[in-house]
């Protein structure tokens, strides 16, 4: 009888698993369609107006929170744990691309991973000249900084398998800058 059982209850998990998931609510999919348009304009350099106003700013943060929040097998997003997410952060400076990765990784519920230096010349993170690339990626546990040569800022975002949203400004989660400032030391 407990074989039995056993087995009963072994087929209803693969049953479980194979069922397909729930389709993505109407807040859910206007989230993503958001944040996509956002990612077009933004490529096309036309996003100003998500970005220009408190408001604009705010709808794009949230709409980040909800899709980083439930899973949508559309998007190639499980929701898993550990999430699989990767950033990438360019900013001017060394110091603002800490500040933001530190910010993302807060406002996301990731582990904030300092990152390790890969700039040659560089004695620490603080002695970087000019712009840099930070890489991270939650499920490697890997956080690196680079030189970067191009013109672009921000942050960029891929959930599980998804595309690349992005170039979210680097202090959506922080406007104010109010939370201190990070260490540089490695």
């Amino acid at each position: 009888a407990a074989a039995a059982a056993a087995a009963a209850g072994a087929a209803v998990k693969a049953a479980a698993a194979a069922a397909p998931a729930p389709p993505p609510s109407p807040e859910l999919t206007a989230a993503w369609k958001l944040l996509k348009e956002f990612t077009r304009m933004e490529i096309k350099g036309t996003a100003q107006q998500h970005l220009g106003s408190a408001s604009g700013r705010a709808k794009l943060k949230d709409a980040l929170m909800l899709v980083y929040s439930q899973p949508c097998a559309e998007e190639a997003w499980g929701c898993e744990s550990p999430p699989d997410v990767l950033m990438g952060v360019v900013a001017s400076d060394s110091r603002l691309g800490v500040r933001a990765l530190r910010d993302w990784c807060q406002a996301l519920d990731l582990p904030y991973l300092p990152p390790e230096n890969r700039v040659p010349g560089a004695a620490s993170i603080a002695a970087v000249q000019g712009a840099v690339y930070l890489k991270y990626n939650s499920k490697t546990q890997l956080c690196y900084i680079s030189v970067y040569q191009g013109r672009d800022r921000g942050v960029l975002l891929q959930l599980g398998q998804g595309e690349l949203l992005g170039h979210f400004p680097l202090g959506l989660f922080d406007e104010a800058m109010s939370n201190p400032e990070p260490s540089l030391a490695q």
